[in-house]
């Protein structure tokens, strides 16, 4: 991977762990990771830079809390051709408004 392309990577986590959501194309991803096809390789990936942030802004023993309560996990919603990310943490049940 091209170093620019991780550091687009890691902007788009700082724009996730900033406001709660941000967007990916699965042409972009397949360009930065140079695959064919977006693979679990891919979501692995991306699952370790999202622990790896959190761990740089919360501590390591906070984030993995917050990973094992399931407070921190990454919504993950596929549309058109693109993969929208919500961090969990700053969404709310419908339920709740």
């Amino acid at each position: 991977m091209i170093k620019r392309h991780e550091e687009q990577i890691l902007n788009r986590f700082d724009e996730l762990y900033v406001n709660g959501c941000t967007q990916f194309t699965r042409g972009e991803l397949r360009l930065w990771y140079g695959l064919t096809k977006v693979t679990k390789t891919i979501y692995a990936d991306l699952y370790n830079r999202w622990t790896t942030m959190l761990e740089a802004n919360l501590g390591e023993k906070e984030a993995q809390k917050e990973l094992e309560s399931g407070r921190e996990k990454i919504l993950v919603f596929p549309k058109d051709d693109s993969l929208i990310l919500f961090r969990n943490s700053m969404c709310k049940d419908l339920g709740e408004m």
